[in-house]
């Protein structure tokens, strides 16, 4: 999915003016077509999301050969901005907490790319990260153990109900392997997410369409319906 970085000209109401930092990002976009916002909300990184991001340099400086962690943070910061058009550069000592998430996410997307191993203590810290389950998912592997994965609902579709037509705009899936799909019938899908502190991931017509689920033809302009 494109992205592009900007500054917030004006705010009038529900109506907000950005100015792009690069024009070429403006072919993406149509009038009338949906787009999100991330902004930075002023916070700092935390203690938790600092040891996340080491914990995932020191796995890329050791797969890779570096064995210089200066300099596989220093090239990863660099692969980031450069993705995000962050010209300035960030310092992991004092940046927002909301570019902290993203650079996270970031990682974990290079890593699963990359094919880097991790740590059971590195993927016990990761976990629960939010952008760890959408990266599996891009991946299909299983967001617990790492092997391929099938789409487990969150929701149960529904007896009598083919998944193959349905819509599954709106509901929430995970990346399991059997195992662990087996697991999450065996003691419950709350049981299950709490012990492996798992979100779920809420499908979007662009989730739908790359996963093939269901009937995924869909109109851009089709709301999103919750299942909750």
């Amino acid at each position: 999915m494109p992205e592009a970085t900007g500054k917030v000209l004006k705010i009038t109401g529900n109506i907000v003016t950005v100015q792009l930092m690069k024009g070429d990002r403006m072919s993406y976009l149509t009038v009338g077509s949906d787009a999100g916002l991330v902004y930075d909300d002023g916070r700092s990184i935390t203690t938790v999301q600092r040891n996340k991001i080491f914990a995932m340099l020191h796995e890329i400086d050791e797969h890779f050969g570096n064995f210089m962690i200066d300099l596989t943070e220093y090239q990863m910061k660099q692969r980031f901005c450069y993705d995000v058009e962050l010209f300035d550069g960030f310092s992991l000592s004092d940046c927002s907490m909301s570019l902290a998430t993203a650079f996270i996410e970031f990682l974990i997307k290079f890593c699963l790319a990359e094919n880097v191993s991790f740590s059971s203590k590195t993927l016990d810290q990761i976990q629960g990260q939010y952008g760890w389950e959408r990266a599996c998912l891009d991946q299909k592997m299983c967001c617990i153990c790492g092997k391929h994965a099938d789409i487990a609902h969150v929701h149960a579709v529904g007896i009598g109900r083919d998944r193959n037509k349905i819509k599954h705009i709106g509901y929430q899936v995970m990346p399991l392997c059997r195992i662990h799909h087996n697991e999450q019938h065996n003691t419950g899908i709350w049981t299950f997410m709490g012990k492996y502190h798992l979100k779920g991931v809420r499908v979007t017509p662009e989730i739908a369409e790359m996963l093939r689920l269901g009937d995924w033809r869909v109109y851009r302009e089709e709301p999103i319906i919750s299942t909750k």
